[in-house]
């Protein structure tokens, strides 16, 4: 079972791509369909397009992942702004 983790990535555009990857990359390695790890990515690509509105470019968004008993949950940082998104995984791995 994938163990929890953190990730940092800065809010520049070049580089927030990658944050939904990785999210999509840990809902498939949970278990989840194609299609919660698209979802999944959507979650946090909508949630760091807010972030990144009204910041700088060398803004930083902190994320913190893990699995829950049904699914994902991901806490999202920057600055003193907070996010949390929770995806259930119907087919998930136990």
């Amino acid at each position: 079972m994938p163990q929890p983790f953190s990730f940092s990535v800065p809010l520049d555009s070049q580089f927030r791509v990658l944050a939904p990857e990785v999210a999509s990359k840990y809902a498939e390695l949970l278990g989840g369909s194609q299609a919660d790890a698209d979802s999944v990515a959507a979650a946090v690509t909508a949630a760091l397009d807010e972030f990144a509105a009204g910041s700088t470019p060398e803004s930083v968004v902190d994320m913190k992942f893990r699995r829950e008993a049904d699914g994902i949950h991901i806490d999202l940082r920057s600055g003193s702004r907070t996010s949390t998104l929770k995806h259930m995984l119907a087919a998930a791995k136990r």
